[in-house]
């Protein structure tokens, strides 16, 4: 079976959805590294030495550069478009099962149902079925699939650190549940705009790497005293600042890596489930070409490939990271405590 010939024709616009969602996640990590890196004259953040104490400098944060407004939006349009994508088969399967269109209240109460308790959910459901949506019951097919996705059912998580960063730190990561977490970020974004913030860093002090990294991503503030050096000793420090997005619960994540969770859970288990009941590992193409080309859904499909985002934009990070390591030390400017 070829990847994406077994969607509905009437739901091919789905996968052009996800589609268009991977783009975003792409677009996303370049901006993130774009802002990492800085420029000639101004890196993402700037540091200076204060003394403070005699013979003692507080390497502090003198400066961050503002993060692009477009990262936030590229953040808050991929979970859009999945979310989207999600509802659409939802409903789709619903009308099906319907036998007959949907009245118009039944339109507006038909949607992916999303519960962290059985209890609510339960509710809900049968609120559904007194409405006449009697596909909502856990004994119907739809409703039978959807009870298995929910959050309460499904133990699937995305963790907030990547498990080998999490080692190093010596923590344990953030877990949420992708259907859970695709909700919840797109209910704050109805409600306030999605946090893109630059207030994170890594800092790994050579000298004594083990504490230093065990902090792990340090929330800063310009004003922030990231490390103390002795006056006159060499000291090596390596500052990574971070482009994070900020969950609905506040715990800052990669945005990447976050999105990507989401989006392998969405187009692999939650809509081949609602579809069929089964999961479908890379059974819709991850990367299709959206542009005006003149192909069909269904030839675009055809030529689109399981290559996800993060796998493209490896090599560019990969790049850059060999970069940053072949660039010379920089000394923070001496700065008096008065400023």
């Amino acid at each position: 079976m070829a990847a994406g010939d077994w969607l509905p024709a009437q739901l091919q616009s789905v996968a052009m959805r996800l589609a268009r969602a991977d783009a975003a996640a792409e677009e996303l990590s370049r901006v993130a590294l774009s802002w990492s890196r800085g420029t000639e004259d101004q890196g993402a953040i700037t540091l200076r030495q204060v003394e403070r104490t005699p013979g003692i400098y507080d390497v502090e944060v003198a400066s961050i550069r503002p993060v692009p407004p477009v990262a936030g939006m590229l953040f808050s349009e991929a979970v859009h478009h999945m979310r989207s994508a999600v509802d659409n088969v939802g409903f789709y399967v619903a009308e099906q099962e319907h036998g007959q269109p949907l009245g118009p209240q039944q339109e507006r109460a038909v949607s992916m149902l999303v519960y962290d308790e059985a209890s609510p959910y339960e509710r809900k459901w049968k609120g559904l079925v007194r409405q006449g949506l009697a596909m909502f019951d856990p004994r119907a097919t739809l409703g039978k699939r959807v009870e298995s996705l929910q959050p309460f059912n499904d133990p699937t998580s995305i963790g907030s650190l990547s498990p080998i960063l999490a080692y190093v730190m010596g923590v344990e990561a953030a877990q949420a549940q992708p259907l859970a977490l695709l909700r919840d970020y797109s209910n704050a974004d109805k409600h306030r705009a999605l946090r893109a913030t630059a207030g994170h860093t890594l800092v790994q002090r050579y000298d004594d790497w083990q504490r230093s990294v065990s902090q792990g991503m340090r929330q800063m503030e310009v004003g922030t005293v990231l490390e103390q050096v002795t006056k006159g000793v060499l000291t090596p420090v390596e500052v990574s600042p971070a482009l994070l997005v900020h969950r609905p619960d506040g715990t800052p994540v990669a945005p990447g890596p976050e999105l990507d969770g989401m989006a392998r859970h969405v187009a692999d288990i939650v809509i081949p489930t609602l579809l069929r009941g089964i999961a479908l590992p890379d059974g819709i193409p991850a990367h299709i070409d959206l542009t005006d080309n003149g192909e069909t859904f269904a030839e675009r499909l055809a030529k689109g490939s399981t290559v996800r985002a993060h796998v493209r934009a490896r090599p560019v990070m990969e790049a850059a990271l060999i970069e940053a390591e072949e660039q010379h030390w920089r000394f923070p400017a001496i700065a008096d405590d008065e400023e």
